[in-house]
């Protein structure tokens, strides 16, 4: 499984990692982030983390720690901004520097987690028509891309309050898809391989 190569542009560095129940050391500082939270938790992290240093060795940050941002985002080093995503036996992190970019959004979805009970709370009105039209599989597929690139958006462009995915339009492209809200647009890449959609984002 190769989906992080699949969404890479130039000056994008990323690094992914499938759980094998490999073991995965943290930092100190970075063990401290979550030493009183659930084990799965604490493995998401870890692996996040893991793929994160992967990805920031390849711009020469080798010995960084990576903190924790009071609204839960990734603490980057100076002069790198970075995305990580974690989902059910998977990991995945994007990072260039911030001299090139100005956000970068990342996020993994297994296919099939956004039932039609979700489409009014995530969906605008032409997002739900569009999925109306699609049969079973193809609707399974686009519903979590839509969910996913919105994540995605809402990372790189740094989004503080709480998401509005609503106020976010994911209108999909041949490879990838565009996403708008009120004074932006972004353009982002997506793969699948199996049921996991890995969907990223740049500006």
């Amino acid at each position: 499984m190769d989906l992080i190569s699949r969404i890479l542009a130039p000056g994008l560095f990323g690094a992914q990692m499938v759980d094998a129940y490999q073991p995965v050391l943290l930092a100190t500082q970075e063990e401290a982030l979550v030493a009183k939270a659930a084990p799965k938790r604490r493995r998401e992290f870890a692996l996040g983390r893991a793929c994160a240093h992967a990805a920031l060795s390849q711009l020469g940050h080798d010995k960084a720690v990576i903190g924790r941002l009071e609204n839960g985002a990734p603490h980057w080093p100076d002069g790198v901004v970075g995305s990580i995503t974690h989902t059910s036996g998977y990991a995945a992190a994007l990072v260039a520097q911030a001299a090139r970019f100005s956000g970068v959004g990342l996020d993994a979805e297994r296919l099939g987690g956004v039932g039609a009970n979700l489409w009014p709370r995530l969906f605008d009105a032409d997002e739900c028509d569009t999925l109306k039209k699609l049969d079973e599989e193809e609707c399974k597929l686009v519903a979590t891309l839509f969910f996913s690139a919105k994540e995605a958006s809402y990372k790189a462009w740094g989004m503080k309050t709480a998401p509005a995915f609503r106020e976010i339009h994911i209108t999909r492209t041949e490879g990838g898809f565009t996403a708008t809200r009120s004074g932006g647009a972004l353009e982002g890449r997506f793969a699948v391989e199996g049921d996991l959609l890995l969907a990223a984002t740049w500006f």
